[in-house]
């Protein structure tokens, strides 16, 4: 873990992960992620909630960023922050999939009568996540931000 300073701020830890672009690898990052939000003190249910959501936005980079292809890198960087964990996600894809407009996700019947169970993944990550933007990675593929704040926010 790399500790990074800013003028005299206050100190960031900064984990980096780099996954191969199989599924299961997600289970290393959601591991190690809810590890740092128990030592710094999330409730049980939020360090949950992180798990879920990170899983749901590697999923994806594996998935719909790298379209499973296993040459390419999943990068999940955890920064510890005082008060927050910011997670970022980003993919190699070289096709971007920014959510143009996160429309809701489809109503359960539309799901089953289209056969198609897109546009729940971000929707999760935006309902368990404090703060979630979608950009450009500095690779060029994919990216997602996610903050949660240790004291949830109404």
């Amino acid at each position: 873990m790399a500790d990074v300073s800013h003028n005299a701020g206050p100190v960031e830890r900064v984990v980096e992960l780099h996954l191969p672009s199989r599924l299961g690898y997600e289970k290393v990052a959601m591991d190690a992620a809810a590890s740092l939000a128990r030592r710094m003190g999330f409730s049980a249910d939020r360090v949950d909630a992180l798990r879920t959501a990170l899983a749901e936005a590697i999923t994806n980079a594996i998935e719909h960023g790298n379209a499973h292809d296993a040459q390419m890198r999943v990068l999940v960087m955890l920064t510890v922050r005082p008060s927050e964990l910011v997670v970022s996600v980003a993919d190699q894809g070289r096709k971007p999939l920014m959510p143009a407009h996160l429309s809701p996700p489809p109503t359960i019947e539309e799901s089953f009568t289209r056969g198609d169970k897109g546009g729940w993944g971000i929707w999760l990550i935006r309902e368990l996540m404090d703060e979630v933007e979608f950009t450009t990675a500095p690779s060029g593929g994919n990216q997602v931000r996610m903050v949660i704040h240790l004291e949830k926010q109404s």
